[in-house]
């Protein structure tokens, strides 16, 4: 087991990413490591244990709770599902995964907020040691002896190459650990060494045995190199340090919390700023514009809600593990201190004439909301001319414009009228917020 966590951000946004015509549906396919269904209940459990069993064979998966099997709708968990999710029992699916399966299975469990609706989310490890075998029936779906693999959408039996496979590695890992054992053996030397057996606590030399007692073997957390020295004829290892109990050891794997976070998605950002929303954790929603396809949005209200200035804030992105381009147009919109505000423009020409045009109307609060089209567009640049003393005296008036036309058109906006909206939005929040970001 590593320390990689299977529920970090960008994984999140992989899986519940959604479709640009049916934002109601997620993007993902099921495949060889994601499943879907649409609801959660413990008479399911069985199957459920199946899927989770051949991940574990292949290189780990998800089974996503709350997502429509077809088409992917998001739905969410809801009333008695939720409720039977909320009050899933860890230490319940342990004992059903040591009972039923062997060897032991290492799973976790996490809660997933996003537009309003709660989805569960349960992760299956590769295993350690392959293959992982059934060895109890359960109804119709676990059958005795039977070893589960995922193939692409399918769980199935395993078919004879990939069992080969994996009886090949593992015999490849044998061999890898043998000779690096022999290689220890060899350095230390064979009248030096003595084996330690981690089950019965007997080590065993060629000066003697000794045992050490299996009450003690679950206490102990570490034993740093010793050295044998010769007492009356009687080899003797020394320990250096004590050993402590560790507390208790769960069988079958360590005792699962269900961990609840919430997503944070363009739509949050955007209007939690314009609505001036207090939020609990605005550095969250700082990091989440790293997984996002654009960089223009706005931030700089986050980063003083946070109490960060700019060497901080930088430093956070930084540290954030991203692939996507926005990361570093971000870090580079608040290293450079890059502004969105537009040049006043100059002519006689259509689109001087109609940025001049609103940016007059939008001073004297009178800009008529139902525009769309070019006519929107324009409007939204005419905004990135005002300066940051006209965004104050008019702040309330222009989020409540911007809020009404992000709400109406970004989702199904094209090219360059989302584009606008977002610049405009940023400009709003540079203007109100960078100032007191250094």
């Amino acid at each position: 087991m590593d320390s990689w966590t299977p529920f970090s951000q960008e994984k999140l946004n992989e899986i519940f990413k959604t479709q640009t015509k049916n934002p109601d549906r997620v993007h993902s396919r099921e495949c060889s490591w994601l499943e879907f269904k649409e609801s959660f209940g413990w008479n399911s459990l069985p199957r459920y244990m199946k899927t989770c069993v051949a991940y574990a064979n292949t290189k780990g998966g998800y089974i996503v709770f709350g997502i429509g099997n077809n088409p992917h709708k998001l739905r969410g968990l809801k009333e008695k599902n939720l409720q039977a999710f909320e009050n899933l029992d860890p230490e319940k699916i342990s004992n059903y995964f040591n009972e039923h399966f062997a060897p032991e299975v290492h799973w976790d469990v996490q809660q997933y907020e996003l537009g309003g609706n709660v989805y569960g989310l349960l992760y299956t490890h590769e295993a350690d040691d392959k293959p992982v075998v059934c060895r109890k029936d359960a109804g119709k779906d676990l059958k005795e002896g039977d070893i589960y693999y995922r193939y692409r959408g399918r769980t199935e039996r395993i078919k004879y190459p990939e069992l080969r496979a994996i009886l090949e590695s593992k015999r490849e890992t044998e061999q890898r650990l043998w000779m690096q054992h022999l290689a220890k053996i060899a350095r230390i030397g064979v009248r030096e060494t003595g084996i330690f057996d981690l089950k019965s606590g007997l080590v065993t030399g060629t000066g003697g045995t000794f045992l050490i007692d299996e009450s003690l073997l679950s206490q102990l957390s570490f034993i740093k190199e010793g050295e044998f020295s010769e007492v009356k004829g009687k080899p003797a290892l020394k320990l250096i340090g004590s050993v402590k109990p560790i507390g208790s050891i769960p069988l079958g794997g360590s005792r699962r919390q269900i961990v609840k976070i919430k997503g944070i998605r363009v739509g949050d950002i955007v209007l939690d700023f314009l609505n001036q929303v207090t939020v609990p954790e605005p550095q969250e929603y700082i990091t989440q514009i790293c997984f996002e396809n654009t960089a223009f949005l706005p931030v700089y209200y986050y980063i003083n809600a946070a109490g960060l200035d700019q060497g901080s804030t930088i430093g956070m992105l930084n540290a954030v593990v991203a692939r996507s381009a926005s990361k570093a147009k971000l870090i580079e919109r608040i290293s450079n201190g890059s502004t969105q505000r537009l040049a006043l423009p100059s002519g006689s020409s259509l689109s001087a004439r109609m940025k001049q045009k609103f940016a007059e109307q939008l001073l004297e609060n009178s800009v008529d909301q139902t525009i769309s089209g070019k006519d929107l567009e324009y409007c939204l640049q005419a905004l990135r001319i005002l300066s940051p003393e006209e965004i104050q005296m008019h702040a309330d008036y222009l989020r409540e414009l911007l809020r009404t036309w992000f709400n109406q058109h970004y989702s199904s906006a094209q090219g360059s009228l989302a584009d606008n909206l977002r610049r405009a939005i940023c400009w709003i929040d540079e203007a109100l917020y960078f100032g007191g970001v250094q």
